[in-house]
């Protein structure tokens, strides 16, 4: 047991680099990020993957199996709408594919379902919980459960692969994989852009740590931490950062934001702690709208985002929440911990992402209209007055088509029945995979919306 203690104390968790040198416009970076070859500027796509363990892996998963089967026409060549995909944000469960597909590319489709969606990810974790060549590393004070689902991560999934082999691949899509500061309860993607204002290097930074800080669900699992290197005396405050503090009255989301950002260059703070990235955004959707809002000029996320080239944007949402039903309400009974417990977290995470759902809806109708505006004068007074009298409609004639693919589509009950009692955990049963894989496409086929956006891309 003394050996055991002194090995212990000696383990440390893998630990991202400082920067050798001032951050610079390079590393892990959406505009250091190429369009593949099938990859146009003027067609966004963003595709968002919720949490939800195996469940939303597997959901996600087939609307990417979905998308490489449909043939599209763009400018006048064929591809796959997979080909146009130029960003796709990630939380917890969801993580996993989007990061090996980022990683493998096309790999995904050979060997992912064997290697994960099939795999007993929570057994094998509990396994190693209990294994004794692993009891001295979590005995170490810095050491955790998180550190010990990322370093399996690492050699059974990710093959140690670090984000710098994004960056040596150098092709669409940019992943946003995102987890939680659990001490601002703000969102911390992992981005080069993020790192710079740790003054730290993601390059070395493995795949597998950001996925599985990204899964990192409070209380089952333990946060992951970033070290966060002091600043030099003389270091200024981004110019964006600076922006977004001086728009309190008039821009209070990228006021917050920069505040939250902020607080990494302050003192105080020299640690990291990061948990699942469902506790601040469920459905990752909050880069996108950052994306589109352009919320803090400037800044490294989507500053390579070029409204002059861009004609149509398509967000696809995954969102693999279950919607159970509850008995609470048929039983005087007070109600226990377990309950408590699971509406206290489920139910803000759950309005909070409804809330999402309405937002973008609302901003892609006020975009519609914007369009139909712009088009109406452009008839009536021709494109070049429009543009030289009216130039604040001049970014109003990109389309805007935002998919919904959730259970909630399903119109057989029993169908969406045996969606909805497919459990959060890393650990379901191959029907239970291959039904939400083939769920997932059948939503797309029958979705109004994703429908007129095939028609109008054929």
């Amino acid at each position: 047991m003394l050996a055991f203690l002194a090995v212990g104390c000696t383990t440390l968790p893998v630990q991202n680099r400082r920067l050798e040198t001032p951050p610079q416009n390079d590393g892990y970076r959406f505009q250091t990020i190429a369009p593949g070859p099938d990859n146009s500027d003027s067609l966004l796509v963003f595709l968002t993957f919720s949490g939800g363990g195996t469940r939303a892996a597997s959901f996600a998963y087939g609307v990417l199996e979905k998308l490489r089967d449909t043939e599209i026409v763009w400018e006048g060549q064929s591809c796959r709408l997979l080909d146009e995909v130029d960003v796709i944000s990630s939380v917890s469960g969801g993580s996993l594919p989007a990061a090996y597909y980022g990683v493998f590319g096309e790999r995904l489709f050979d060997d992912f379902p064997e290697k994960v969606l099939y795999r007993n990810i929570q057994g094998n974790l509990i396994k190693r919980l209990f294994g004794l060549v692993n009891i001295p590393k979590l005995l170490s004070p810095t050491y955790g459960r998180t550190d010990l689902m990322a370093d399996s991560f690492n050699r059974e999934i990710y093959e140690y692969r670090s984000f710098g082999d994004m960056v040596d691949k150098n092709q669409r899509p940019f992943i946003l994989i995102n987890a939680t500061d659990m001490s601002q309860g703000s969102r911390f993607t992992f981005t080069q852009h993020q790192f710079d204002l740790l003054d730290s290097d993601l390059n070395e930074y493995p795949i597998s740590h950001a996925v599985a800080a990204s899964a990192a669900f409070p209380g089952l699992l333990t946060p992951m931490t970033l070290r966060n290197y002091p600043k030099d005396e003389n270091a200024s405050t981004p110019p964006w950062i600076e922006a977004g503090l001086a728009a309190r009255e008039t821009n209070r989301a990228a006021y917050k934001r920069a505040v939250e950002q902020q607080s990494y260059l302050l003192p105080g703070r020299p640690y990291i702690h990061l948990v699942d990235g469902g506790v601040s955004d469920n459905l990752g959707l909050l880069p996108v709208f950052e994306f589109l809002t352009q919320t803090l000029e400037g800044k490294g996320n989507n500053s390579g985002f070029n409204t002059e080239k861009v004609r149509k944007v398509v967000i696809i949402v995954v969102n693999a929440a279950r919607s159970s039903e509850r008995d609470w309400d048929i039983t005087q009974q007070v109600l226990g911990l377990v309950p408590v417990l699971s509406a206290a977290t489920s139910i803000p995470i759950g309005n909070f992402s409804e809330a999402e759902l309405a937002y973008l809806n609302s901003f892609v109708q006020q975009r519609e209209k914007q369009r139909q505006i712009r088009e109406k004068v452009a008839a009536l007074l021709g494109r070049e007055t429009l543009e030289k009298e009216l130039p604040e409609l001049a970014g109003a004639g990109i389309a805007y088509h935002a998919v919904e693919v959730e259970f909630d589509r399903i119109d057989d009950p029993e169908e969406r029945k045996a969606l909805n009692d497919c459990p959060t955990a890393f650990k379901l049963s191959r029907e239970q995979v291959d039904l939400l894989r083939r769920s997932a496409g059948n939503i797309l086929d029958g979705h109004p919306e994703f429908q007129r956006l095939l028609h109008e891309l054929k």
